[in-house]
């Protein structure tokens, strides 16, 4: 039974636009009758009319009207009803039928309403004015201009209770309002057309004044370089033919490029202007310019580090050969040049398509993208290249493409396009490039190579902290590694010391057995806190040494001139006192000698530089090293501890950023979630330099570098770098090594001494930080006071509160109860009861 129904109904839809289209060609007929029969009316006709002072010799008189008596009587019947409203109806029919037949609409309740006040306050309107339509209502032998409507709506009704203007303006605005019911019409968007239309119109008006201009100019060009050329052949005419043509035809293309050049408003520049354009391939790898088994950098000699020295004495830095190198000998694939230079031409022809004419420039071809630069014509403004990114991408057919408006340092635009033969940049190239070699950096980084083939190195000293972002598989952890990898290169464990941070647990396992470590790499983000703060305890300590020997920052204090040392008869306080080397013997009495000796074998004394731990008695003073290390703190993925205390985690961080460069401590800090409430106002604040891979949305890409462009890069290494102490972005390609290469290099240096952890500095970090409970830091009093208004303000106290309300870890909440409960704030724990409040929290502790 459902087939039937279903095609009763098509059948039925079928038939269903017929209505219309018949009503509508009735309203047009019907209204063309009614106006033909308006227009040709006349008072003459009415005696004719049957019925109206005319018998049957009266019919048999012709009639004025076109339509007949029919439409004479309509005409008088219309006319005498609503004046010279009338001629309103029959174009409001025709409106609503044209409407039925181009538009199939169906007039709502709403028009039909409309149309009838339309003509009826129309009518009233013509009746109330007294200026027009006056005499021609008199000839007719009508009552007023808005016939017998107009009389009575009116003059008898609305002018009686508003006067003249009251009614006039009353029905001016019901005249509007009908208008817009009937037509749909609104007077300040008709307005507006029509002033878009004018204004258009006189635009293409004043356009095709400045083209004719332009012809009249080419004509007069081109009638004076007939003259000349007439000129010249008739003062040549003693010269033979062979020096008349090359000479006429040179001035033949002269004239013809100074035409061009007059009628083009937007001209090429010329030729002279513009260098030739050169193809730079700068993808290709670059041949070792040193022996692969050779040591790459020199050890340093130091007579003392910050850790024991004598372990790390016979510490070689590691060779190329533990990198991989590819053989030379084989040719590398060079660019096409043609593919380069069409596809260049298929730029320029593209931006003339749409007016905008440029020239040709340099193509320079990168490991990752080539750059076709182009000269804009002058005065024309680089925004209408850019406006033109998806329609360049469209004719090129390249994956992704970039427009650098302009290329920093130069007048040109460089359109950058993905290429499909992408070329790795080994960390090997890198580390033996002369940039590298021969740097002054204090702690090189090799990050990559730029899209002129040029060696890319950054100073960690000098940034002093690195900001690492980027998707999954855009290259951010082989950019990690590379840094580490070129830092194993240049630093011995006595001279650098790694902090790793790695909540992912899989990306740092393979540094676990790294000599450089000072600890196991961190794994716990619960541990990860601890880990900061004796970062921060530690770099405090440092400049608390830096001030009682009287220097400024960490070169200055390994650079310092040491005292000379005398090593006593019995042995002791060489053994211990040894990498103090701070203290002159000879000034202390042998009483003194014999207490510090005594404290040496009790290991009350005995300092660690990197234990972060500080003497028991607080009246004896800082141990100070000969020499102190590098500390780099590398954490792989800042989300997933943001995500687990990120009061604590942007605190420290922040600290560290700000005060820890002269202590010779730096950071980097790596993330694949580049979101706002990851990587924080205060962080990004405090990290100037940063290192953009591709990210999937423009949002992500202005959290990282504060401007787009990171999601325009390619992925596997294609980087966006901000050095410091600068305002333009770097697009080069990131160093490779791989993860056989890394276990190669970690091997090797693991291979040669014993992994030593400090153990003050692990046991610091296993206990959350918390080891010296008596004694609270100044960013813990503030966390302390914080929690105080806390408690006063919720009028209870508990660790789940303080970490909701301030964000804190529970190791760190946990801490800040016991702090309150040691100062008598709050009582102890009973269990799931919540904390007696003992004292008035809003009160200043003595």
């Amino acid at each position: 039974m459902a087939a039937p129904r279903n095609k009763l109904k098509n059948k039925k839809d079928d038939r269903k636009p017929w209505p219309n289209e018949v009503l509508g060609i009735l309203l047009c007929g019907a209204a063309i009758l009614l106006l033909l029969s308006l227009v040709s009316y006349s008072p003459n006709d009415l005696p004719n009319l049957p019925g109206l002072g005319g018998g049957s010799e009266s019919v048999e008189r012709s009639n004025v009207n076109w339509i007949g008596p029919v439409g004479a009587f309509l005409g008088y019947l219309f006319l005498m009803g609503f004046g010279g409203a009338a001629y309103l109806i029959p174009l409001s029919m025709l409106w609503l039928g044209v409407a039925k037949l181009v538009v199939d609409a169906r007039p709502s309740w709403r028009t039909w309403m409309g149309c009838g006040v339309f003509v009826l306050s129309a009518s009233a309107l013509l009746g109330v004015q007294n200026m027009f339509l006056l005499e021609w209502a008199e000839s007719n032998y009508i009552r007023g201009a808005g016939g017998g409507a107009g009389y009575w709506v009116g003059t008898r009704f609305l002018e009686a209770l508003l006067n003249k203007p009251g009614a006039i303006l009353v029905l001016f605005c019901v005249y509007l309002v009908s208008l817009i019911l009937l037509t749909g019409l609104h007077p300040i968007e008709f307005t507006r057309g029509v002033f878009r239309f004018v204004l258009n119109w006189l635009r293409g008006r004043k356009q095709r004044k400045l083209e004719a201009t332009a012809k009249k100019s080419a004509l007069e060009q081109r009638r004076l370089e007939r003259d000349n050329r007439i000129a010249e052949i008739r003062a040549g005419d003693d010269a033979t033919d062979s020096e008349v043509k090359p000479k006429a035809k040179r001035k033949r293309k002269a004239a013809k490029s100074d035409e061009a050049a007059k009628t083009d408003p937007q001209a090429e520049l010329s030729l002279k202007e513009v260098p030739t354009p050169q193809i730079i391939d700068s993808s290709q790898r670059r041949k070792p310019n040193a022996d692969p088994a050779a040591k790459p950098f020199g050890k340093k000699k130091l007579d003392h580090a910050g850790l024991s020295t004598e372990e790390y004495e016979n510490y070689e830095l590691p060779g190329f050969d533990l990198l991989e190198i590819p053989d030379h000998d084989e040719p590398e694939k060079e660019a096409d040049k043609t593919e380069l230079v069409t596809t260049q031409k298929t730029i320029v022809d593209t931006l003339k398509a749409f007016g905008v004419d440029v020239t040709a420039g340099n193509i320079t071809r990168g490991p990752t993208i080539t750059r076709y630069e182009v000269y804009p014509s002058p005065g024309l403004r680089v925004s209408r290249i850019t406006q033109l990114e998806a329609d360049l991408a469209r004719a090129t057919k390249a994956e992704r493409i970039n427009i650098l408006a302009p290329v920093p340092g130069s007048d040109t635009v460089g359109i950058e396009i993905a290429n499909l033969d992408k070329v790795a940049v080994p960390l090997h190239e890198l580390l033996q490039d002369p940039a590298f070699v021969s740097s002054k950096n204090k702690i090189p980084l090799a990050l990559g190579k730029d899209v002129y083939g040029n060696a890319v190195i950054g100073d960690l000293a000098a940034m002093p902290h690195l900001l690492v972002a980027g998707a999954t598989g855009s290259g951010k952890s082989v950019c990690i590694n590379s840094i580490i990898s070129s830092i194993l290169f240049k630093f011995s464990p006595n001279e650098l010391r790694f902090i790793m941070v790695d909540p992912k647990v899989v990306e740092m396992q393979m540094y676990n057995s790294l000599p450089h470590l000072a600890v196991p790499v961190v794994t716990d983000p619960n541990k990860v806190i601890a880990a900061l703060r004796w970062t921060v305890n530690e770099m405090e300590r440092r400049y608390r040494i830096f001030a009682e020997v009287g220097v400024r920052n960490f070169d200055g204090f390994n650079s310092r001139e040491l005292p000379e040392k005398e090593v006593p008869e019995d042995g002791e306080v060489s053994e211990e006192g040894g990498e103090m080397g701070t203290e002159d013997e000879e000034s202390y009495d042998a009483e003194h000698i014999d207490s510090i000796a005594q404290a040496l074998t009790d290991g009350e004394l005995g300092p660690l530089p990197l234990d972060g731990s500080e003497d028991e008695d607080e009246d004896e003073d800082e141990p100070i090293p000969d020499r102190i290390p590098y500390i780099v703190v590398i954490i792989d993925e800042l989300a997933d501890l943001m995500q687990t205390a990120p009061a604590d985690m942007e605190m420290n961080i922040a600290r560290i950023a700000q005060k820890a460069r002269a202590a010779g401590i730096h950071l980097i800090v790596a993330t694949q979630t580049p979101r706002a409430d990851v990587v924080t106002g205060i962080i990004k604040a405090n990290i100037p330099s940063r290192i953009a891979f591709q990210v999937s949305s423009k949002l992500d890409s202005r959290v990282i570098l504060d401007v787009s462009g990171a999601d325009k890069l390619v992925g596997k290494g294609d980087m966006l770098y901000l050095a410091p102490g600068s305002a333009k972005l770097e697009r080069s390609q990131g160093a490779f090594i791989s993860d056989d290469e890394v276990e190669n290099l970690v091997k090797f240096c693991s291979g040669q001494v014993e992994q030593k952890f400090e153990k003050t500095v692990q046991d610091h970090i296993e206990s959350g930080g918390d080891d010296d409970e008596d004694e609270v830091s100044s960013a813990d009093e503030e966390i302390v006071q914080k929690c105080m208004e806390v408690i006063r303000q919720e009028k209870k106290a508990s660790t789940s509160l303080l970490q909701r309300r301030l964000r804190l870890g529970y190791t760190r909440a946990a801490r800040m109860m016991d702090i309150l409960e040691q100062r008598g704030i709050i009582g102890p724990g009973e269990g799931a009861k919540p904390r007696e409040i003992l004292i008035n929290v809003g009160q200043d502790e003595a």
